[in-house]
């Protein structure tokens, strides 16, 4: 016997890898976020413009107005953050606003029906081609009825429900996340209520 061998310490089995507690949905509309970069690149100029103003010696009111403008159309188009944060302790579910300044929800993981899309359907006026922004949307036409969706999670019987978000956002962006969720949920073990009383079909029936 190698002398290497009795001072070799035995193989521990290896742990397996524990799912995170912790998920943040940040909710994301990806429309919203292309109107803010778009608002982004016309405050840009107007604090440049301002620049310039100063530099040939016009109104100074002009780079106050510039950059009231920046400030005002760059604020607007960061927004606040809205979403959710969901936690998972010793079995148990609990769901906190963005900010983690309300709870929105409290139950056991087992005590959760499902996760599904709350969808509204809206219809967006389309501008005309007008260049007076007054009569853009005044004699604009409706467009076609798109789906905006937020996320639910539902308890089962009378044991409570909350959505993740009061707005509705993009439905793709909506389904990417639910998606995100429900894997989050199910590394902690837990089966929507439907697939469960499939189980229990299944296994009467054999």
């Amino acid at each position: 016997m190698n002398n290497a061998d009795v001072y070799r310490a035995p193989t521990l089995p290896e742990t397996p890898d524990l799912p995170p507690r912790e998920l943040v949905y940040d909710a994301l509309d990806r429309d919203q976020a292309r109107r803010g970069s778009a608002l982004k690149l016309f405050a840009l100029p107007a604090v440049f413009g301002g620049v310039v103003s100063i530099v040939f010696g016009l109104p100074f009111g002009a780079l106050a107005a510039g950059a009231a403008c920046a400030y005002a159309f760059t604020r607007q188009a960061k927004g606040p953050k809205i979403g959710a944060i969901l936690r998972v302790d010793q079995g148990e579910l609990l769901v906190f606003s963005r900010d983690m300044r309300r709870e929105l929800l409290r139950l056991r993981l087992r005590d959760v029906a499902d996760v599904r899309l709350d969808i509204r359907k809206i219809r967006r006026v389309q501008e005309n081609g007008s260049l007076v922004a007054a009569e853009r949307f005044a004699s604009g036409t409706s467009g076609p009825e798109i789906d905006n969706a937020r996320i639910e999670i539902v308890g089962t019987g009378k044991k409570g429900s909350a959505v993740l978000t009061d707005v509705f956002l993009a439905h793709m962006d909506a389904t990417e996340s639910l998606g995100k969720i429900r894997v989050f949920l199910r590394k902690h073990g837990w089966v929507p209520l439907d697939e469960r009383d499939k189980a229990v079909s299944h296994l009467d029936a054999s």
